[in-house]
């Protein structure tokens, strides 16, 4: 999906609300959006755009991390295993990142990230 500059800011925003989003990821994001329209926002962008490399699950560490004890430890047993499903189906309809709001929204940003980094 192409995004332009308030989408690319929009999804920023998602990151940040997602309720599973790694801290260290939503600081980044954070010190981006109070960056926008900044001399800072570029450095900023780029230092986000590092983080999402490093932080963004791919489906199958989703699938592996749903059907680990550590996984059924975090979400409990029913909705680790609907999760192990929707993924399972996301990943047989050709989805290679993980479906969580925020992983969802950093594949749109490292997609679009020209918008801003350039």
């Amino acid at each position: 999906m192409a995004l332009d500059r308030s989408g690319v800011i929009d999804r920023v925003h998602k990151i940040v609300d997602a309720p599973m989003t790694y801290e260290g990821l939503k600081e980044k994001a954070d010190t981006f959006l109070e960056a926008v329209d900044t001399a800072e926002e570029k450095s900023t962008f780029r230092a986000l755009i590092e983080e999402i490399k490093s932080d963004v699950l791919t489906i199958d560490q989703l699938i592996s991390f749903t059907e680990s004890p550590e996984g059924v430890a975090v979400f409990g047993e029913k909705k680790a295993s609907g999760l192990t499903a929707a993924a399972r189906k996301a990943k047989e309809q050709g989805e290679t990142t993980c479906i969580c709001p925020a992983c969802q929204a950093c594949k749109e940003i490292l997609a679009n990230q020209a918008e801003i980094a350039s």
